[in-house]
């Protein structure tokens, strides 16, 4: 860290001064209730005429800010005696307050490249995890600005830790920004210039996915999307409408015919649809005929003009609350605490 810019010696995740405050005023959040040093969380605080940013005793170092993203993204995060949506707010705000602290402080590299590896993991997780709230509960464009903004910092931290050490989970998140990005030539290029021992198989698949789609072979986009790991794939599901929009698009040409009609039950297994209802719902929506169990593909037919619909929580087969819950605990503890190797990067600010 450039000996310049302030140095944190907050070692609690909320300085003395705040709780005081914020006590005084009632600014108690019901997830850090009691209001003691091992519940309260230091929240997100905008630049402004009074206040010092830059004050020492309130800036937390490098693993203090571990700590604290450990804290949100494994107990806090657990929380059943609120709605989801009102612990994401929660947790949003305190991970913005955590980035404020990183910025403030500018933080390397490799003091950072673990907490934004959680960071990342939570704002990903929470995407799916809430993509049927309405929009006044969870706002998913700000959600998707800011895990686009902190994963593309985090592959510039494994650019710049050209490092064994810190790459063990690179791959995920490589291939975390194929998958977000599959209309991105940026990104696709990106992964192929990955070095061998970089290319997992999730790596090496969401190129494979990214190809098909840039090829408008959704067949093979949707076959594809399974062999994922849990996470990844929750991911590509956000795409799922805009997938089966141009799926149907490119269908309602290569089969236009008066005398053909497709079974909506292959169609269901080909585009990931759990219920026949559901696909005949959307093929309703696109002004595509139906009849019985089948569906007549007309170019003329096709709405282009239509968006692309809105997907459900249960639109992969196999893919559960539980089982999400389950793989983004695995996916947080994989972005480990700093080995011994390491940690001297951290201990140097206590």
């Amino acid at each position: 860290m450039n000996s310049s810019f302030v140095r944190g010696t907050c070692m609690e995740m909320c300085s003395s001064a705040e709780r005081v405050m914020r006590r005084k005023e009632g600014l108690i959040h019901p997830l850090e209730k009691p209001p003691d040093k091992t519940k309260m969380i230091k929240s997100f605080s905008r630049s402004a005429a009074g206040k010092n940013l830059l004050d020492a005793k309130s800036l937390r170092p490098p693993e203090t800010l571990l700590k604290t993203v450990n804290y949100l993204l494994t107990e806090v995060i657990k929380n059943d005696e609120v709605p989801w949506h009102v612990t994401y707010d929660f947790v949003m705000d305190r991970l913005r307050s955590v980035r404020q602290d990183m910025v403030i402080q500018n933080l390397s590299a490799k003091e950072s490249i673990y907490i934004f590896q959680k960071i990342v993991s939570f704002y990903a997780y929470a995407a799916y995890r809430l993509l049927n709230e309405p929009i006044k509960n969870f706002d998913p464009h700000m959600n998707n600005v800011h895990l686009q903004e902190c994963l593309k910092r985090l592959l510039c931290m494994f650019d710049e830790c050209n490092d064994n050490l810190y790459a063990k989970n690179r791959p995920h998140f490589e291939a975390l920004y194929v998958v977000m990005n599959l209309n991105s030539a940026v990104a696709v290029t990106r992964a192929l210039k990955l070095p061998k021992s970089q290319k997992t198989e999730d790596v090496k698949l969401a190129i494979l996915l990214s190809r098909n789609y840039f090829g408008n072979n959704f067949v093979k986009v949707c076959r594809l999307i399974p062999q994922f790991s849990l996470l990844l794939q929750c991911v590509i599901a956000l795409q799922l409408p805009e997938i089966r929009r141009r799926a149907l698009l490119v269908m309602s040409v290569a089969y236009s015919s008066k005398q053909l009609w497709f079974p909506l039950e292959l169609l269901r297994k080909i585009l990931l649809y759990n219920k026949i209802e559901d696909i005949r719902d959307d093929l309703v929506y696109y002004e595509l005929k139906c009849k019985e169990a089948q569906v007549q593909f007309l170019k003329s037919d096709f709405n282009r003009s239509k968006m692309a619909v809105s997907i459900y929580m249960d639109d992969l087969s196999k893919t559960s609350t539980n089982n999400i819950n389950l793989e983004i605990s695995a996916v947080l503890h994989r972005a480990e605490t700093p080995t011994q190797e390491n940690r001297e990067t951290f201990s140097q600010y206590k």
